[in-house]
């Protein structure tokens, strides 16, 4: 058997789901037999990847308890193999799995979501941010600003009081019972330093971020705010949201 026949043979024993096809392995010479042999690899791959959803998902973890989780975590490592040579990254799908298997429990798919992307703003790219002196420098230039976002800038929309559930899970506490929101929420993510931050946002600010993050400049943003704001002094406004925004360091150089 060639190499790559051997790691294709193998990789299929390990994800079928009955680990089968182990006639080219050869018995050991203390007594385990092939199957056995190979159910060790078996089972420590799904083993290895369930231990990664549950470093990844720690809060969901917590949420939904240990047996309702492992077997969650099972079921998806069975459906979604790992295909990056990273192993952090394992698990993008996730969030969107629990929401197909509890449909009628979405707050776990979005504490799942939350769990996801404060782990990428953790590891993600880094960069230059900037400060009120670069942000004075652009406009003695005379020419349109334009904003950008850092790296590790995401945001997430929740329709429950996951962010309060997500607050009680963290802290040590019993979870709030779940209730839907009047009004959906923005929640903004990103590195601060070495620290993963978040925190939800007014719907105003989530139109201007949303706005930076496609690229308009600043003229742009505020036409866009004047129009779906037609009550709200947009000039004070943006400039809060601006300030706020160089001091939180998510606006990049």
């Amino acid at each position: 058997m060639k190499l790559a026949e051997l790691q294709n043979d193998f990789q299929h024993a390990l994800f079928d789901t009955e680990c089968k096809g182990v006639d080219w392995i050869s018995e050991s010479a203390r007594g385990l037999s092939a199957r056995d042999r190979l159910d060790i690899y078996y089972n420590a791959y799904r083993i290895r990847l369930i231990d990664v959803l549950l470093d990844t998902f720690a809060h969901t973890a917590i949420y939904l308890g240990d047996d309702w989780f492992n077997q969650l975590a099972g079921d998806y490592v069975q459906t979604h193999p790992s295909i990056h040579k990273n192993i952090g990254l394992y698990g993008k799908d996730f969030p969107c799995f629990l929401a197909e298997q509890l449909p009628e429990d979405k707050e776990i798919s979005e504490l799942a979501l939350m769990d996801w992307k404060l782990r990428r703003a953790f590891d993600g790219a880094d960069s230059a941010v900037m400060i009120q002196d670069d942000l004075q420098q652009l406009a003695s230039e005379g020419s349109s600003i334009y904003l950008q976002p850092v790296p590790t800038l995401t945001m997430c929309t929740q329709h429950f009081n996951t962010l309060d559930i997500w607050n009680a899970i963290n802290q040590g506490q019993t979870p709030p019972v779940v209730e839907p929101l009047p009004e959906p929420i923005d929640i903004l993510i990103w590195r601060k330093g070495y620290s993963p931050h978040f925190r939800s946002l007014a719907r105003i600010e989530s139109v201007a971020i949303a706005c930076v993050c496609s690229g308009g400049a600043l003229e742009a943003i505020g036409a866009v705010l004047e129009k779906d704001f037609p009550d709200v002094d947009v000039a004070i406004e943006f400039g809060v949201m601006l300030h706020r925004w160089l001091d939180e360091e998510i606006i990049s150089i």
